[in-house]
């Protein structure tokens, strides 16, 4: 009895005592190493986002790129230099078109001169003194030659009073040119009594002389044979002459 009661004295007067949860071993081994295994993988996926970043694959992209960019450098050289010479073939060809386009008109400036000279000396040829005796209106040149086309025709003619004349003539030019058309002949009047406008270009007023051009155009197919000229005034034929062709 006095056991109990010794027993019971020390209990009440002893500390306070706390009750710790106790974790068997084989389970503790086990937290351990879900946490090593946590945290490789974690060292893991850190190592692997570096390396995406910052590791090998990295400097490869960037050789990469650096080897497009050298590429893409030598290529724009290339075009420009290519430009540059497209360039200056083509200033080339413009100055070698402009000195042919400069030498056709020149030539063809040369050759309008050398037909003037022919026509001037021509008229003047025309223009030396006549007969001593000579009075009147004289057909001096007629020349006829096509023009342009197959069936177009192109006169030039030269009239003048001879002597020492007092006053202007006045008067027409009229031409009859016979052609030959299928086997038949045929004969065109100028001016075309139908055309009234025609009868201007061949109208004459002058004191010594008067040059006449003009054109007519002959059917299709026709032949000019020759020409019959006429200077008329009021009504009467002062000068008639006719050039074979």
């Amino acid at each position: 009895m006095k056991w109990k009661l010794l027993l019971r004295k020390l209990s009440l007067s002893s500390g306070e005592v706390s009750v710790r949860p106790h974790l068997p071993l084989p389970l503790r081994r086990l937290l351990v190493f879900l946490t090593l295994a946590l945290a490789a993988a974690v060292g893991v996926g850190i190592y692997e986002y570096g390396r995406e970043f910052g590791g090998p694959d990295r400097r490869e992209l960037s050789s990469e790129l650096e080897r497009l960019r050298l590429q893409l450098r030598e290529a724009e050289a290339e075009r420009s230099r290519l430009t540059a010479t497209v360039t200056a073939l083509e200033a080339q060809m413009k100055v070698e078109r402009a000195a042919q386009e400069q030498l056709a008109k020149q030539a063809g400036e040369l050759t309008a001169e050398t037909n003037r000279l022919r026509e001037d000396l021509s008229f003047f040829e025309s223009l030396l003194p006549t007969k001593a005796n000579a009075s009147g209106i004289l057909i001096r040149s007629f020349r006829i030659q096509p023009d342009g086309g197959s069936d177009g025709m192109r006169y030039r003619l030269l009239v003048q009073q001879a002597g020492k004349p007092e006053r202007d003539f006045v008067g027409v030019v009229q031409m009859q040119v016979n052609f030959v058309r299928d086997g038949r002949n045929f004969s065109l009047h100028l001016p075309d009594p139908a055309v009234p406008d025609s009868r201007r270009p061949l109208e004459l007023s002058f004191r010594h002389y008067q040059r006449v051009e003009g054109s007519f155009t002959l059917p299709e197919g026709a032949s000019a044979r020759s020409v019959v000229v006429r200077v008329v005034a009021a009504g009467q034929t002062h000068a008639q002459q006719t050039f074979q062709l």
